[in-house]
């Protein structure tokens, strides 16, 4: 008796427990897990939005607001500190160590390996771009979905005229410059004035620059020798007379209305310039040029933009699945197009991207060369200082560029 009690029983909760699995799965499934998602620029939002994702994870429901980057890192800083900051935000990869340091980041190395394992082709997909730019310390927070590069862009109908080739070195860029300056075509290279580092770095990368511990080294033979190629600039006459003043429109502006043969421009303004003149036909493009004696030493530099997962986060995994999301394919590439250019190497590869952005093809095995920008915590005092450098030789051009290197890292070195 004792046994048939017991039988039915086990029974009993055998038949049970099916439901109360059910039940309690269907519990899990009707809980609405909320993600605030802080996008760095409305352009980098993929056209359809998250109405996808929303169907796909009924239970994810994703707010997405817009912070322009430049106020990400003070306004995720106050917002979590009050308890209502954001899953997930977007920065710039060189904002990336302060954000750490303040501990505003979440770790994601185990939901990263689970993206891997999940969803292979789509992991594997990404360039080592897409990691590079959302890693500090060897820690990744996010995933970079987007990274560009500047080029070098020359008039090709200009050179044409002149009869000379497309530099491949910056002593040849000069020379060119100097041409058309002295045949009265316009400024020879178009630059923005001592205001922003992002340009200044991509040449000194170039130019076989070098960091240590993440910090520009103005005093070496690369930082004389970028010091002293902006001074020529100037001194020379080889830009605008009001270049001291110039941002990036002026700078883009003046090679895209056709008063500059040269400049260096972000891959992201290739379309403006397609709207107004046929890429291979009357303008070309390129990874910014080498110098000559230190091809060994060239890098080509790129900026990022990652979207990382903030510490305030209480669903890492399913902020994962937004990051696998923005990665995939169709979104990667609707960015892309208008946009920046993407990590996302199968973009690369699309019929109707290359047909939208001819220039494209010829940038593919660069792209998976390139070398991050190097971050640091002391971000805003190494750009006073470099910027600071740039602006004493620029507006005096009879200084000497080592002397005035030297002092600088002087500055630099005290960061440490």
């Amino acid at each position: 008796m004792k046994k048939a009690k017991m039988l039915f029983t086990v029974l009993l909760v055998l038949v049970l427990l099916p439901v109360s699995l059910s039940a309690a799965g269907a519990q899990e499934r009707e809980e609405v897990v909320e993600l605030t998602v802080w996008f760095g620029r409305e352009d980098f939002m993929p056209d359809q939005g998250f109405d996808e994702f929303h169907e796909r994870y009924p239970n994810i429901r994703v707010n997405a607001d817009v912070i322009p980057l430049e106020q990400a890192l003070t306004e995720a800083a106050r917002a979590i500190a009050s308890g209502v900051g954001p899953d997930m935000l977007q920065t710039d990869s060189r904002r990336l160590p302060p954000l750490v340091e303040g501990g505003l980041l979440r770790e994601m190395d185990e939901y990263i390996d689970r993206w891997q394992k999940e969803d292979p082709d789509s992991f594997n997909a990404l360039s080592s771009s897409a990691w590079d730019h959302a890693t500090h310390d060897g820690v990744l927070y996010g995933a970079n979905i987007f990274s560009g590069p500047f080029n070098h862009v020359w008039r090709i109908d200009w050179l044409e005229d002149l009869g000379v080739d497309p530099p491949e070195t910056w002593e040849e860029m000069l020379d060119v410059a100097r041409a058309v300056r002295d045949a009265g075509m316009g400024q020879g290279y178009a630059v923005r004035g001592p205001n922003s580092t992002p340009w200044f770095f991509s040449h000194y990368m170039a130019m076989g620059g070098e960091f240590e511990d993440n910090i520009i080294q103005l005093d070496s033979d690369a930082g004389i020798y970028v010091l002293s190629f902006y001074q020529t600039l100037v001194r020379e006459g080889l830009v605008s007379d009001d270049v001291l003043g110039w941002g990036s429109g002026d700078m883009r502006a003046a090679f895209i209305t056709g008063r500059a043969a040269m400049a260096p421009i972000g891959t992201n303004i290739f379309p403006n310039i397609e709207a107004e003149m046929p890429y291979g036909e009357k303008w070309g493009a390129s990874p910014p040029l080498v110098r000559e004696g230190y091809e060994d030493d060239y890098k080509y530099a790129s900026l990022g933009w990652p979207m990382v997962v903030t510490s305030n986060t209480e669903h890492p995994y399913e902020a994962s699945l937004v990051l696998r999301y923005l990665a995939e394919h169709d979104n990667a590439l609707s960015v892309a197009r208008r946009y920046q250019p993407t990590t996302v190497t199968t973009v690369w590869e699309d019929p109707g991207y290359l047909a939208e952005q001819p220039w494209s093809d010829d940038f593919s095995e660069d792209l998976l060369n390139m070398t991050r920008t190097p971050a640091t915590i002391h971000i805003t005092q190494v750009d006073n200082i470099v910027l600071d450098a740039l602006g004493e030789v620029m507006s005096d051009v009879n200084k000497d560029p080592a002397e005035v290197a030297a002092r600088y890292q002087q500055q630099l070195n005290a960061l440490e």
